[in-house]
């Protein structure tokens, strides 16, 4: 038997499910329950009403995604490597959860004020930790940080409109074509990754 914890990741798995392929207002609670193997009753022990639910969603995601992050580059020290880890971690993390990607990059807007202010403090720790690995590049001025930041996550917050395995080959071979580009931008050179 499940224990709660496993239940809610379970549930909020259904909900992001349910939010990337209809949208949040077109997803209902019915649609939800599905996609989370439940009864729409036995949804409101993991969330009051849809809006709770697509808050969990964002803070699990961002909470998650900093996470990784943070224990990336930790451990990465010269700018070129903690520029691949950004774009490794990021990548790998919305790889393996899509739904994830899908439900912040085109439901985030649908948060109410309450909610969305506790995100965008979650979401502004991460955009920090990236522009802080950028801010490592001379090339990059501090007049058009915010630009190449935006840029970066531009590129990669819509892989699940391009990026395809068979065609694409491992994730792990995107990282450094993408680096490339952003770091002849810097006037740095690509490094060798294995």
């Amino acid at each position: 038997m499940m224990g709660y914890e496993q239940r809610r990741e379970q549930v909020l798995d259904g909900c992001a499910h349910a939010f990337a392929e209809k949208g949040y207002d077109a997803a209902s609670i019915r649609d939800i329950a599905k996609a989370a193997n439940m009864s729409s009753g036995g949804l409101y022990h993991y969330g009051i009403n849809k809006q709770d639910l697509l808050y969990q969603v964002c803070e699990r995601t961002f909470r998650s995604l900093t996470d990784r992050l943070e224990t990336a580059l930790s451990s990465e020290y010269a700018p070129k490597e903690r520029l691949y880890a950004v774009f490794a971690t990021h990548l790998a993390y919305f790889l393996e959860r899509p739904h994830e990607l899908i439900t912040l990059t085109e439901n985030l807007s649908s948060l109410e004020p309450a909610g969305s202010g506790k995100i965008r403090t979650l979401q502004r720790r991460y955009y920090d930790l990236v522009s802080g690995v950028l801010t490592s590049f001379p090339g990059i001025a501090e007049h058009s940080l915010r630009v190449a930041t935006m840029t970066l996550f531009g590129s990669i917050n819509w892989v699940h409109t391009w990026y395809r395995r068979e065609v694409d080959g491992e994730s792990s071979g995107v990282g450094p074509a993408h680096d490339g580009l952003i770091l002849t931008w810097t006037g740095s050179e690509l490094p060798a990754f294995t």
